[in-house]
């Protein structure tokens, strides 16, 4: 992974990477094999895990399914973080944070934003990332539809009521798919916290417009 957050490289035509896949975007649950790859994404530590996400495919499911593909995220060690929602306890709100990894975690913030979070590590263990943006793969759709949470959220449809729903359960409207990473893989600390701000747990592609406003710089 890079830490300087320098100029971006170039992009392969045709390519998941520049927002138009080589072949049609996968638009329902993943087959065994598939599911087990991503479980074990889901089952690293946060900081492990944010960055392995980067390039995966959220899917929206339903008549008309959207795919967005993860281009920034950020790691939250749960109760040992100050800037984590799980640090002062479990709480009705907080409690799919405990919860099996790929556990939807869902929050409301401001009063005008939803933030899509998913549980990783291990169940009962509250650690989470934060899906910061995602990327479109359709050809010609607003790269912005994806770029920040809450814009991420309202794209996809998501509001609290999805909190405690899990990504491979048959009724879930949102899925995760594979698909290969970034070549590049940029780190900076988190944005939009006043506690424990110094970390180095916020990843992104520095080669996606639908990365969020930020620091582009190491840490």
């Amino acid at each position: 992974m890079r830490q300087d957050g320098g100029a971006p490289g170039r992009r392969q035509p045709g390519s998941l990477y520049s927002g138009v896949p080589a072949a049609p975007p996968p638009r329902g649950r993943p087959g065994p094999a598939e599911e087990r790859r991503l479980r074990a994404i889901l089952a690293r530590t946060p900081a492990e895990a944010a960055p392995a996400l980067l390039g995966r495919l959220l899917v929206r499911r339903g008549r008309s399914p959207l795919v967005l593909r993860i281009v920034e995220t950020e790691a939250y060690e749960g109760d040992g973080d100050p800037a984590a929602h799980a640090f002062r306890g479990r709480t009705p709100r907080t409690e799919p944070l405990w919860g099996p990894p790929g556990t939807l975690y869902v929050y409301f913030v401001y009063g005008m934003h939803h933030c899509l979070n998913l549980a990783v590590d291990r169940e009962g263990t509250p650690g989470c990332v934060l899906i910061r943006a995602a990327e479109p793969v359709r050809p010609g759709r607003d790269p912005g539809c994806g770029r920040g949470p809450g814009v991420l959220c309202r794209t996809l449809g998501l509001t609290t009521r999805d909190s405690g729903r899990h990504l491979f359960e048959a009724s879930s409207p949102l899925t995760l798919r594979d698909a290969p990473p970034p070549p590049v893989i940029a780190v900076s600390r988190r944005v939009g916290i006043r506690k424990a701000t110094n970390r180095p747990f916020r990843f992104y592609d520095p080669n996606s417009p639908s990365v969020s406003a930020g620091p582009r710089v190491g840490v």
